[in-house]
């Protein structure tokens, strides 16, 4: 006999009767983040953008830590590198490198959006009067961490940036091919509602290096800003804004 599955009877996404992640909107409560930005290199992040994209001078990355402890993917935690670009004159952050301690965000992450979502082990802690974060990958092996002293109020200008743009790359299974199935630039727009949000000192480090997750390939040049953010969110589907 033939197969009578049609796609008006598939799940959203693989496997088809028993999809591995809900459709979006993606909500969250609750969350919490701490993030540090600083001047880097500018040669070393222009490297890292992709075409359509402008960086932002003085050339800026952000080092993030997040702890989603209620969303319906699940509670997970959170490492995000990202740098500061344009696209069009709007401000966006480009999601460089991202990591999530598991799999629905991360199955998620890179198969609706392109963001370039690993399993790590993640830690979101608070000692004493600092919060900080780490993330290590393999386990053991830390390649990145950030620490914050919220130290004052932040004005209203510090917020999450709604806008976040990634470059969704999806193979062919051809052995001959050149290009890829699909190279695109997805923008997603965030919903986000502010609970809290403290300025402070803050630092970045990047201890190991390793060829395979090269989170030290922006020097820290100068930090910026360093902030402690509440807020709750809602995560919608994005949309292809450049093809490559």
């Amino acid at each position: 006999m033939k197969g009578t599955l049609t796609l008006d009877r598939i799940g959203y996404t693989m496997p088809a009767d028993a999809p591995a992640f809900a459709t979006p909107p993606y909500y969250y409560k609750n969350i919490q983040a701490i993030a540090v930005a600083f001047e880097t290199d500018p040669k070393e992040a222009a490297a890292a953008l992709p075409v359509p994209l402008t960086l932002k001078e003085p050339a800026t990355a952000a080092l993030s830590f997040y702890d989603y402890p209620w969303s319906t993917l699940g509670p997970y935690k959170e490492a995000i590198l990202a740098l500061m670009c344009e696209y069009q004159g709007r401000t966006m952050a480009y999601i460089q490198q991202i990591m999530v301690d598991t799999e629905p965000p991360m199955l998620a992450g890179r198969e609706i959006w392109g963001f370039p979502k690993k399993l790590a082990t993640i830690t979101y802690q608070v000692e004493r009067d600092m919060l900080f974060g780490t993330m290590e990958r393999p386990k053991g092996i830390r390649l990145a961490s950030a620490i914050v002293r919220p130290e004052r109020p932040a004005g209203p200008d510090v917020r999450p940036i709604a806008n976040a743009v990634s470059l969704r790359i999806i193979p062919v299974c051809d052995p001959d091919a050149k290009k890829p199935l699909c190279a695109e630039i997805v923008e997603t727009n965030v919903q986000i509602t502010m609970r809290d949000a403290w300025e402070g000192t803050g630092s970045v480090a990047f201890a190991e290096h390793s060829a395979l997750d090269p989170w030290d390939r922006f020097p820290v040049r100068r930090i910026t800003k360093a902030v402690h953010m509440t807020y709750d969110m809602v995560l919608p589907v994005g949309r292809v804004i450049e093809r490559l």
